[in-house]
């Protein structure tokens, strides 16, 4: 009876997502409805409480205070023309190239949505000049911003929540997304130039020129380098990899790889220092709120799925059945990220309710690279994510024509990137 209770509920859940319901709220109500049936009602505040405090809140805060510090300092903006103006002579390539220069701008910048907002104003335009819709702009920022690029980064928010919430070491789980992602995104913007490239007029209007400055560009990129060359064991970084009690994985590498980045960003713009303290700390206070409360309902959910019997049984269900497993990693993400416009709650769930009990023969290090790519992916084809309603608000179009007209490219992405991800192993 309790798991018909549990599916009831997961159904409603489900229901109240696709209806646009607030994401933690539904969250948190559901998985305290099944703690609450199980008999377990004092499980949710535990979880919360603990989930306030989890390892894994100091890298992801870091990180977004480091992405306040290069708004407020205009390097993010930097990167983006340094990004941004050789396309305007690309020609054919200029599609496929707009697509990457979102990816790699979420690569610096963690939020989709942020990246579109620092990327738009620029790449809507050039494309506009190019001859392109505003439909095709749009959903060319959107494909190259939402594909996840922040994935690249040891860092991540996702990987480090995944990793936090199973005990699977985040580098590892990095490891297996990189080669897939960097794939996939390639495909993606091939077919993204196949799909319209065709679909030039006339130009509109022209882009302004773009002045550069290469340090301020490069700082945004400061703090990814040093992870990534610290985990290919460049000497002198070892340092970075060093782990201390409370800390999550490479939690405590993250975190001084940012700080690095903040004070770097801080000595170009020395004399607003006062202020880029000010931005720093809202960066995270908002990283805590828009991110941090959604990993702490993801697991409040996860938490009910286990006490009322779920998440045992689609353990049984999956039993030995590999193909299964891979299935649900990337298609249970992508089916909620799709509901609720978010790909980090999907994920988190995920992982909660599955892979800190799956069977090691299933290799659970994949299937956590496979849940956070299918997360990106669902997040990407999802009329209501926030990167969506931003773009077409930005290109003035629909959301729903937007999705449609990026739907080809991203799923030939997604297809070539689970088909590397699982020939890699």
């Amino acid at each position: 009876m309790s798991l018909l209770a549990g599916l009831a509920i997961v159904a409603g859940t489900i229901y109240l997502l696709a209806r646009r319901a607030e994401v933690r709220l539904v969250l948190l109500g559901s998985g305290f409805l099944m703690a609450a049936l199980a008999g377990q009602p004092l499980l949710i505040p535990d979880t919360f409480a603990r989930a306030m405090v989890a390892g894994v809140v100091a890298p992801i805060c870091t990180a977004m205070g480091f992405a306040a510090v290069l708004s407020a300092t205009g390097c993010d903006r930097h990167l983006v023309a340094a990004l941004t103006a050789p396309l305007s002579r690309a020609g054919a390539l200029l599609l496929p190239g707009s697509v990457l220069a979102a990816y790699l701008v979420n690569l610096a910048v963690p939020s989709q949505a942020s990246t579109a907002a620092a990327l738009g104003p620029v790449l809507l335009p050039l494309l506009r000049g190019a001859g392109f819709s505003p439909l095709v702009g749009a959903a060319t920022l959107v494909l190259g911003a939402s594909f996840g690029g922040d994935l690249l980064n040891p860092g991540a928010q996702d990987i480090q929540a995944v990793a936090g919430s199973t005990g699977l070491e985040a580098v590892t789980i990095h490891q297996r997304i990189l080669p897939a992602s960097l794939a996939g995104v390639v495909t993606a913007a091939l077919a993204m130039q196949l799909s319209h490239g065709h679909e030039r007029s006339a130009p509109a209007v022209h882009a302004e020129p773009l002045r550069l400055d290469p340090i301020r560009a490069f700082v945004p990129l400061l703090p990814v380098s040093l992870l990534l060359l610290a985990h290919a064991g460049t000497p002198g970084l070892s340092w970075l990899l060093t782990a201390s009690e409370g800390t999550v994985g490479g939690g405590l590498g993250v975190v001084t790889a940012m700080l690095i980045g903040v004070l770097a960003a801080a000595l170009l713009s020395w004399r607003e220092l006062r202020a880029l303290s000010k931005s720093f700390f809202e960066g995270m206070g908002h990283a805590y709120a828009s991110i941090i409360s959604l990993t702490i309902a993801a697991q409040c959910f996860g938490a009910g799925l286990k006490a009322i019997g779920l998440a045992q049984a689609l353990l049984e269900l999956v039993g030995d059945n590999r193909t299964l497993a891979v299935f649900l990693a990337f298609g249970f993400p992508w089916a909620l990220s799709f509901l609720s416009g978010s790909g980090s709650g999907p994920i988190l769930t995920f992982a909660q309710t599955f892979l800190g009990r799956i069977d090691p023969a299933h290799n659970p290090p994949l299937l956590a690279a496979l849940a956070c790519l299918g997360g990106a992916f669902g997040r990407t084809s999802s009329p209501v994510s926030a990167v969506v309603i931003y773009a077409s608000g930005l290109a003035e179009v629909e959301p729903l024509k937007l999705v449609r007209t990026l739907a080809v490219p991203l799923l030939a992405g997604a297809l070539v990137a689970l088909v590397t991800a699982l020939a890699r192993g």
